[in-house]
């Protein structure tokens, strides 16, 4: 199974790296269907899921043990929680905590019956605050829950070896060592490989914009794969020296400061405001968990589907598609726990840890547009806080394209694709109703990539359709709102600052000490990319050696590079986004897989109930 698992990889790699702007358009195309036919199955199952592993943890099977009855945690419960976080959302919360919350703060999704806020208002603030908690506490962390119990159950108390195929045991018997077992968990170890690269892209974003806010280091794609050469290098040391060594203390470490990276924020930042909103937010979210829960979108305006589609049906798909390497992991990590204990730990701490992140991330953020409303005589700036609006460099639109334009106003540049990490730019003008390059081709937009005109073939720009350089621009006093939502151009005004992956060190500025706020924010992404990076090549190897506990050196080697080698590719192809989608459509058969785990789980902890000595 390593080979297929393996050479599945590395096929995707080399077909994404040879076509990118093909693979952007059939992606694309994926998961909008997905998002059309299967939106309903996600957000059942995602609850679904919550429902069964609260009825677990309460139920007469909470008192089973993840190995034998006699045997007791590998861990310290401290260290457990900070392996299972460190290894789960980190370089997510990280890279959202700012931007998502203030993304729903100017643009408010509504989605309650007769509750509407207006854009950047107070009733938006805390709407924003409760939906991106729904996003990120109970419902995720119950699939993870799901998956490791079964995984530790399956190994720990019943004797099989730590693999996908395992846990499908009481319903396809010796199946599970053919060829549907192998199918099962060549399926894990792509879709955890597939997670990853996408999460390692998005921490070479957020390290590169960091370094860039302090240093003046330039943000491109070159600068990003130089990144993830360096730290997968660290992620393969971490991984050589094995889980209760390098995972175990980077784990450790990396909680510590992230946790006082928060705690500097409660100290420096609103500290009353802050510690109401922690309040308020946990109430928000409960207000909002019932309803959003099961809400479809089915009597719904199609702008409302969109927004589903783009949010919640995306966040529920990635987290299905990262559910192989998180589950794994946890379980590794949790023998000898109850599964009472496990689901409870699971469920609540991560929840805890979120709440009290996105409050301090996420609530920070919305008191620099909000404190005028919550107090008309605050200043804009004091000793210990400055939110004044900052002068940026904002790209010019053309008010007809919508695309930005030349320096000189000659020309409007079109991105070969839009969404990729380095898009070429074209020269083109707007001519009645369609675009046309400088070379008098007519080309148009399909799924985000630049086609010829009536076909969906990519465009390819000859050389002096090529632009390289200033866009037109514009200085700008901006909030932190206005940044996140504004093209803001780089100090070269030749490309767009990434302003998501900015947004969190831009928050950081505002406040004392920024420069070394600003270096423990990178530390704190480096850590979690490495414990992320070498958590996964960890779950891959042990899935792809059928089930190890202990898989070698060289396979582990193998697995680590393998991701750093999968990210950069990729990242330098363009196909990030691609690859973000692939994640999700992978979801989809998972979903399936963890419906029949579940019903599976069911019927051995039934078994074991009516026999003295469980046995595989």
């Amino acid at each position: 199974m390593f080979p297929v698992s393996a050479f599945v990889v590395i096929a995707f790699v080399i077909a994404t790296a040879a076509a990118p702007r093909r693979a952007l358009i059939f992606f694309d195309y994926l998961q909008s269907k997905i998002a059309e036919s299967f939106s309903w199955l996600y957000l059942a199952s995602m609850t679904g899921f919550l429902l069964f592993a609260i009825y677990l943890c309460f139920s007469r099977f909470g008192n089973i043990r993840l190995g034998s009855d006699d045997e007791r945690p590998e861990f310290s419960t401290v260290t457990w929680f900070a392996m299972l976080f460190s290894a789960g959302m980190g370089i997510g919360m990280l890279f959202f905590g700012v931007a998502e919350p203030m993304l729903h703060f100017v643009d408010p999704p509504n989605i309650r019956n007769g509750v509407v806020a207006s854009a950047e208002s107070l009733a938006a603030a805390r709407g924003a605050m409760g939906i991106t908690l729904f996003h990120w506490c109970l419902h995720p962390w119950a699939l993870y829950s799901l998956v490791g119990v079964s995984l530790a159950y399956f190994s720990f108390r019943r004797g099989l070896p730590l693999s996908f195929r395992s846990v499908f045991y009481p319903i396809l018997g010796k199946r599970i060592h053919g060829l549907l077992g192998d199918s099962i968990d060549i399926l894990a170890v792509v879709a955890t490989l597939f997670g990853l690269a996408t999460s390692l892209g998005l921490g070479a974003k957020q390290i590169n914009a960091g370094l860039s806010f302090v240093f003046g280091l330039p943000q491109s794609t070159t600068v990003q794969i130089i990144l993830i050469t360096c730290i997968t290098t660290l992620a393969v040391g971490s991984l050589l020296s094995g889980l209760h060594v390098g995972v175990r203390r980077l784990s450790e470490l990396n909680m510590l400061l992230a946790g006082s990276l928060l705690l500097f924020l409660f100290v420096a930042g609103p500290t009353v405001y802050l510690l109401g909103a922690v309040v308020d937010n946990a109430g928000a979210y409960a207000e909002r968990l019932p309803h959003a829960s099961f809400w479809t979108a089915s009597y719904a305006r199609s702008s409302k589907s969109q927004w589903l589609a783009s949010w919640t049906v995306f966040y529920w798909g990635w987290w299905i598609a990262w559910s192989p390497f998180v589950g794994m992991f946890i379980a590794r990590v949790s023998r000898g726990r109850t599964i009472r204990e496990f689901i409870t730990g699971v469920l609540l701490v991560p929840t805890a840890v979120a709440i009290l992140w996105l409050t301090g991330f996420g609530n920070t953020a919305m008191h620099q547009e909000i404190y005028k409303a919550l107090n008309a005589d605050a200043p804009a700036a004091t000793a210990f806080y400055d939110y004044s609006p900052q002068s940026y460099a904002v790209q010019q639109l053309d008010p007809q394209s919508g695309l930005p334009q030349s320096e000189d106003g000659e020309w409007l540049i079109g991105a070969t694709a839009i969404g990729v990490a380095s898009p070429q730019g074209v020269k083109m003008r707007q001519q009645a109703s369609r675009l046309v390059t400088k070379s008098g081709n007519a080309v148009e937009y399909y799924r985000g990539v630049l086609v010829h005109a009536g076909t969906e073939i990519p465009y390819h720009p000859s050389v002096e359709e090529r632009f390289d350089g200033r866009y037109k621009s514009e200085d700008t006093l901006l909030s932190l709102a206005g940044y996140l939502t504004e093209p803001v151009l780089t100090s070269s005004h030749r490309g767009r600052v990434d302003t998501t992956a900015t947004a969190m060190f831009v928050m950081l500025g505002s406040y004392p000490f920024a420069t070394i706020t600003a270096l423990a924010g990178i530390v704190c992404v480096i850590l979690f990319f490495v414990t992320s990076s070498d958590s996964a090549s960890l779950v891959a190897d042990i899935i792809a050696s059928g089930g190890s506990h202990n898989p070698t050196i060289g396979t582990r080697l193998f697995w680590g590079i393998l991701e750093g080698v999968l990210a950069s590719v990729l990242l330098l192809a363009g196909g990030l986004k691609a690859l973000q989608t692939g994640s999700i459509a992978i979801g989809l058969p998972f979903c399936v897989l963890i419906i029949v785990m579940c019903v599976s789980l069911m019927k051995a902890l039934r078994q074991e109930t009516n026999t003295e000595t469980p046995t595989a």
